[in-house]
C-alpha cells in the first residue's frame, strides 16, 4: 500500500482545468495573437493560448505576490511551503485584504505581458519563462 503525499507546488503548476481559465484573459491572450498577425492551426492556436495563459498567471501571481506589503509576503511564502495549509479562502483573505489596487496589478501585468509577448518574434515559452525571470530578478 503506498501513501500519497501532498502535492507540492511543482505538482500543481502545470494544472489549470479549461473550465477554470478566465475568459477575459484567454480573450486577451486571442486578441494579442490576433494584433501579431501570426497565423495558426486550430490545434496550435489552442497549445500557444494555453501556454499564454499560464504565463500570464505566473506573470500575474509574481506581481501581486510584490503587491503585498513585506509582512503579508513573508506570511503567503511561508503557507505555500505547506500546500496543507493553503485554501483559495486563506489565499482571497490575503490578497483582498491586502492588495487593494490589484485593478492596477492586473493592469500593469496586462501591459507588461503584451510588451514582452509582442516583442518576441515567435512565442517561446521557454524564452517567455527566462524572461519573466529576468524582470524579476531585476526587481529584487
Amino acid at each position: 500500500m503506498t501513501t500519497k503525499r501532498p502535492p507540492t507546488a511543482r505538482d500543481l503548476a502545470g494544472i489549470t482545468p479549461f473550465s477554470m481559465k478566465n475568459p477575459y484573459i484567454m480573450n486577451f491572450c486571442r486578441v494579442l495573437v490576433e494584433k501579431k498577425g501570426e497565423k495558426h492551426s486550430p490545434e496550435s492556436l489552442k497549445k500557444l493560448l494555453n501556454d499564454m495563459y499560464k504565463l500570464f498567471e505566473n506573470l500575474l501571481g509574481q506581481n501581486m505576490v510584490k503587491a503585498l506589503p513585506e509582512d503579508k509576503r513573508e506570511e503567503y511564502l511561508r503557507l505555500c511551503e505547506d500546500l496543507n495549509q493553503l485554501s483559495y479562502e486563506k489565499i482571497a483573505e490575503i490578497f483582498d485584504r491586502h492588495v487593494p489596487n490589484y485593478r492596477e496589478v492586473m493592469k500593469e501585468t496586462m501591459k507588461q505581458f503584451a510588451d514582452l509577448f509582442m516583442r518576441n518574434r515567435n512565442f517561446d515559452p521557454q524564452e517567455f519563462e527566462q524572461r519573466i525571470k529576468e524582470l524579476k530578478e531585476d526587481d529584487d
